[in-house]
């Protein structure tokens, strides 16, 4: 071994949820043994120097007793995760003439974790890594063998999988082939081709096939019996089929949390309950840790008895309801985490359910049921889009009807479509009620009948101009179910009805 010799390889971190590429120099010269690793290296790093000798001298080789140093760049980003300990070791090897040259496997990226016996463990977060670094940069990515279905669920960077340290030369010498693209599995539910509802549900009904076809927050209210709960989780039923962009990116997520053995995927329904605290609801503790609306993407948020949920843990929901994002900020840190998730919530007008209805007495006094509405505050009211009073409740000889649940389906996928061709390459966005501001009035444009309708809506009902422009999203997605290409008067009226505009008074006398 020559007195001073250094190597540099390729490896990557994460920043909360930012994965970012790290640059690790190894230098191995003459003094007194040590092993020091530096660039503002996580507990878990710095002790991998013992873990990496270990396994080395397990797998065969032989650990130097020389002056290591490792550094990690860049110096001013914080490294966390076990993810470099492969890395290290390699350019440990190749220093001490014990593996080949990594040149002659150039451009290769590093991800990995050592057992005490050489082996290379897996580790989480391959996916969400590799979706997001620069494919150009390298020439492949050695993983884990039990990350390899995982790492090649993407396609920008090949993936080479290693078992043990002593596959180094097989792998620098180009025999280990790349791993085969793996394909997202989706997970479809086993879903009935018919239900009957009570013909007083119809509404609702309506209201949530809107709410699924379009992406609109939707609320239900209404007494107990009413069906807001039942409607709600068919709303789950009918949400269109999962995209693969979709499912690799809830998989990309989980990749966080652990590692992914069956490369599946699903529409999340999460349904926390009113007593949940507000770390759990939109994420947060000292570890910075997701919360329930991040685990709902590109799913359903149901939030039952909403009025019953602390104000303020209604008003943390504000922004991710309307951008489709959270950033969570604490003393240890802050981390952005994607929350597009679609919020169905159901509510009782009054604590005993009954405040003016027509078939049971209420026995709620005036103030108690302004104090149980004004849990609701305005500010969050204004970021739901569709809202039904289901007044019948438990009516005794309530008509049934039949509800072709397939029909009901095929045209929430086709608007679906029609919203995919119509956005996408234009927007990024998949959904009528995912645009925001100047991108409303540039992709749903109205006739000049339609525009006298919405400025005389405005005027009436004092509109403001974000529910001016929620209007305009619902209506193109009820045209967008019927399958025609322009907006027509019919369809702002059918919005304005669902059209979430006040508190319940106004908007019972509207359904």
């Amino acid at each position: 071994m020559q007195e001073n010799r250094l190597i540099r390889l390729k490896g990557a971190s994460l920043d909360g949820t930012q994965a970012f590429p790290v640059q690790v120099e190894v230098n191995v010269k003459r003094g007194i043994p040590r092993f020091t690793i530096t660039g503002l290296a996580a507990t878990s790093i710095k002790e991998s120097s013992d873990r990496i000798r270990v396994a080395i001298e397990n797998s065969g080789f032989e650990s130097p007793l020389a002056n290591v140093l490792v550094h990690l760049g860049p110096a001013s980003r914080k490294k966390q995760g076990t993810y470099l300990d492969l890395p290290i070791a390699v350019g440990l090897l190749h220093l001490t003439g014990q593996c080949p040259d990594p040149e002659t496997g150039k451009n290769l990226l590093w991800l990995g974790e050592l057992g005490l016996d050489g082996s290379v463990k897996p580790v989480r977060g391959i996916l969400h890594i590799l979706r997001q670094l620069e494919s150009g940069s390298y020439r492949a990515v050695v993983v884990p063998w039990e990350n390899r279905e995982e790492a090649a669920l993407q396609t920008r960077i090949p993936v080479i999988s290693i078992k043990h340290l002593n596959q180094l030369e097989s792998v620098l010498s180009g025999k280990v082939l790349s791993e085969p693209k793996t394909s997202v599995r989706i997970k479809f539910q086993q879903l009935p081709d018919s239900l009957e509802i009570y013909r007083d549900q119809m509404p609702g009904l309506r209201a949530v096939q809107i709410s699924a076809a379009g992406w609109h927050h939707c609320l239900l209210s209404g007494p107990p019996g009413a069906g807001k709960s039942m409607l709600a989780r068919l709303g789950y039923s009918l949400l269109p089929p999962l995209r693969e962009s979709e499912a690799l990116d809830l998989l990309s997520l989980r990749s966080l949390q652990e590692q992914i053995v069956v490369p599946e995927a699903s529409r999340p329904f999460r349904s926390p309950h009113h007593t949940t605290s507000d770390v759990a609801l939109v994420g947060g503790s000292s570890s910075l840790r997701m919360g329930e609306v991040t685990l709902a993407g590109h799913g359903i948020l149901f939030l039952d008895e909403l009025a019953e949920f602390k104000p303020n843990h209604l008003q943390a929901l504000r922004e991710p309801m309307e951008e489709g994002y959270i950033t969570v900020s604490r003393i240890s840190g802050s981390v952005t985490y994607p929350s597009p998730f679609l919020l169905i919530g159901a509510t009782n007008p009054c604590p005993c359910g009954f405040y003016q209805s027509s078939h049971d007495v209420c026995i709620c006094k005036i103030s108690k049921v302004q104090s149980y509405q004004s849990a609701i505050t305005g500010p969050f009211l204004d970021r739901i889009e569709i809202f039904l009073h289901l007044g019948t409740g438990s009516k005794p000889n309530r008509e049934r009807v039949k509800i072709d649940l397939v029909r009901l389906r095929e045209s929430i996928r086709s608007a679906s479509e029609r919203q995919e061709k119509r956005l996408l390459a234009a927007t990024g966005k998949l959904y009528n009620g995912r645009l925001r501001g100047e991108e409303i009035l540039r992709w749903i444009p109205l006739s000049s009948k339609s525009e006298e309708l919405v400025s005389k809506a405005v005027r009436k009902r004092s509109l403001s101009i974000r529910k001016m422009l929620q209007l305009r999203k619902i209506a193109r997605t009820i045209a967008d179910l019927d399958g025609r290409n322009e907006i027509e008067e019919r369809d702002l009226e059918e919005a304005l009805v669902f059209l979430n505009s006040g508190w319940f008074p106004e908007n019972r006398a509207a359904a």
